[in-house]
């Protein structure tokens, strides 16, 4: 390949013409959007440019998948740059569950629809994985190096990166909604919504939609919490707070040593230092937490193995002993190899990264602690001797969480219990140091040094924490109508019956009415209306009504639904080509509902002599007879 950027190029091989973001979803879609309009001159698009594509993707892309075996990409010029944008995504931390699609032909000549996966007000992340791919893919097409490129894809991910959802939590949270087929949405920043309407649960990370927002506030003040939890009678360490180093070490001196330093109102470990022996240490840790926050405690040190017990709803669901970062020797390597080799853990990322492990840096705070146990960097640990490299035995600092809920002290289990009803929470993360967790504590003491109303959670925890909050999969029955019904004598009937026992939301062309109140009184499109239906945690059953290709553009507010009522005719007029749009409309809703297809006997003709609809229930009723039949088919729903 030639070296250089491209010159007097009149037009690109690939140019991107426009996007939208997509909020709702599309069939074989099964999260948010981008649609983007492109135009491709695929004349100018040769074979072995798409091979050298894909072997550029391939080699600075973990993440990519070919869309064919290497040396066999015959594919349309779209596909890997699809496959491009998506590993691009992955690499900046976007949860994808969709690979994208081709929606069809664009409003400009020759230009071809896209859908490419977004998440929440992630869209501008995805815009920013395709400008680079696309850029990547000109810089092929016409001969030029790509070298400058791929020294930016860097910070494009770490740029993405950003406008993804925060923290280890939420994007396990999705995976598991996922999996389960619990339908999700993102709500605000790190807001997400899983299910509809009445179902559906609000969670941020692990705080969920109960959580009382002043005991959150208070067991972030750790000074503050440890005193409502002695008052209560359950055993917390003696602290106070430190003005500055030197009260530090005066206070450090009337609990007597060893002490821990730690900032008041800060979580995940950070700025915690444990086991300090002398003033000079004491100094050294307050330096460090004072950087992190002007409140900081002097706490007495407790000696223990560090146990965090997650309680959900008076129950605790699962222990882990926090085994602080360290190595273990095998009798031949040392410590610096034993380090290399655990640091090499690709479980194991950046102490900033989202990584379930974190490498441990052989810092100031590892060699201390290496010479208290008379050991150097250089030193080779005998077979099977642990060596301690952090004071801290949280995840965040390199420690390794053991499960340990299996013969665990059930009142060990009762005391973290009480600790977070004390504290009025419904969800939360107990730090207990205890000698061992199979002994009572009310035989060989123990302390609870924090409770966090947002803990980090294990990987397979939050699947079973979805199963515990989410009712189901979180779905409300959704009836989808194609056509103009309001007003339809049907229609209020239906409502009519649903009402006797439910609040029935129905959206469609002439506004929204939720519980038979009207909440929205002007045309507001099925997407919009849709998505004030399913918000609104009081509507036990929706319906949806379609009149247009509009849900082309946004997409539709449910990813499926259960009832498809073709109810015709068009509000457009009777022509032949106004009813063969109506019969692509049903063709596309055909393919998200996952129940029968009921059709108004008025449009029946229409439907049969050109309409492909198949796999499902199929039945054809005069209008007045559609409440009662749409009455049936939801009464044999899942309740």
């Amino acid at each position: 390949m030639e070296n250089g950027e491209p010159q007097g190029m009149t037009q690109p091989a690939i140019g991107v013409l426009k996007t939208r973001a997509g909020t709702g979803y599309l069939p074989g879609m099964s999260q948010p959007f981008l649609l983007v309009e492109l135009v491709i001159l695929q004349f100018r698009v040769r074979r072995e440019a798409l091979m050298v594509l894909d072997r550029i993707f391939r080699e600075a892309l973990t993440e990519y998948e070919s869309p064919q075996p290497p040396g066999q990409v015959d594919a349309h010029p779209l596909v890997p740059v699809m496959c491009g944008t998506v590993a691009v995504l992955r690499s900046g931390g976007i949860p994808v569950f969709s690979e994208g699609l081709i929606v069809g032909p664009g409003a400009a000549e020759g230009a071809i629809r896209v859908a490419l996966p977004a998440i929440g007000q992630g869209h501008s992340a995805t815009g920013l994985a395709l400008d680079w791919v696309v850029r990547v893919m000109n810089q092929v097409v016409e001969g030029y190096s790509v070298t400058a490129l791929l020294a930016e894809l860097a910070e494009v991910t770490r740029t993405i990166r950003r406008r993804a959802l925060q923290g280890m939590n939420s994007p396990v949270f999705l995976q598991a909604a996922r999996d389960a087929g619990i339908p999700w949405s993102c709500v605000e920043n790190n807001m997400v919504q899983f299910g509809w309407g009445a179902r559906a649960r609000w969670l941020d990370s692990s705080f969920t939609d109960v959580t009382p927002c002043i005991s959150a506030r208070l067991v972030r003040n750790k000074q503050a919490a440890a005193h409502i939890l002695r008052m209560a009678g359950i055993p917390v360490p003696a602290h106070a707070r430190a003005a500055d180093a030197e009260e530090a070490v005066k206070l450090a001196e009337q609990l007597g040593y060893p002490v821990v330093v730690k900032p008041a109102d800060k979580d995940g470990g950070r700025g915690v230092s444990v086991g300090l022996k002398s003033a000079e240490a004491v100094r050294k840790a307050f330096v460090k937490a004072g950087a992190l926050s002007r409140a900081v405690l002097v706490e007495k040190h407790f000696e223990g193995n560090d146990y965090r017990l997650q309680v959900l709803q008076g129950e605790v669901f699962w222990v882990s002993h926090r085994v602080p970062g360290g190595v273990t020797g095998d009798g031949s390597s040392t410590v610096i190899d034993l380090l290399a080799a655990t640091n090499a853990d690709p479980r194991r990322g950046d102490p900033d990264s989202n990584s379930l492990l974190k490498r441990i840096a052989l810092d100031e705070e590892a060699v201390e602690l290496l010479l208290e146990q008379g050991l150097t960097p250089d030193a080779v640990p005998a077979q099977g001797r642990f060596v301690r490299l952090r004071g801290a035995a949280n995840a965040a600092s390199g420690g390794i969480p053991v499960p340990a809920q299996e013969g665990a002290h059930p009142d060990n289990l009762a005391l973290a219990v009480r600790a977070v009803r004390v504290l009025r929470l419904d969800l939360a993360g107990v730090d207990l140091l205890i000698p061992d967790i199979r002994r009572s504590w009310l035989e060989t003491g123990a302390v609870i040094c924090e409770v966090n109303a947002q803990p980090q959670l294990a990987p397979h925890l939050p699947a079973y924490l979805l199963q515990r909050l989410v009712k189901g999969q979180g779905r409300i029955p959704v009836v989808m109508v194609l056509g103009d019904v309001a007003g339809e004598a049907w229609l209020e009937q239906l409502v009519t019956a649903l009402s006797a026992d439910r609040c029935v939301g129905v959206a469609t062309q002439a506004g929204v009415n939720i519980g038979r109140q009207t909440v929205i009184q002007e045309p507001c499109g099925n997407l919009r209306g849709g998505m004030v239906l399913i918000s609104d945690p009081q509507v036990e059953v929706a319906i949806i009504s379609v009149v247009d290709d509009h849900m082309l553009i946004t997409g539709l507010p449910v990813d499926r639904f259960d009832v498809l009522v073709l109810a015709g005719p068009p509000d457009m007029g009777n022509g032949p080509e106004v009813w063969e749009r109506w019969q692509g409309f049903a063709q596309i809703l055909q393919e998200m509902c996952s129940g029968p297809i009921i059709i108004n006997q008025d449009c029946a003709d229409w439907v049969a002599a050109s309409c492909r609809l198949s796999g499902h229930e199929i039945k054809t009723y005069p209008a007045d007879a559609l409440a009662g039949i749409v009455l049936q088919k939801l009464s044999e729903i899942e309740p």
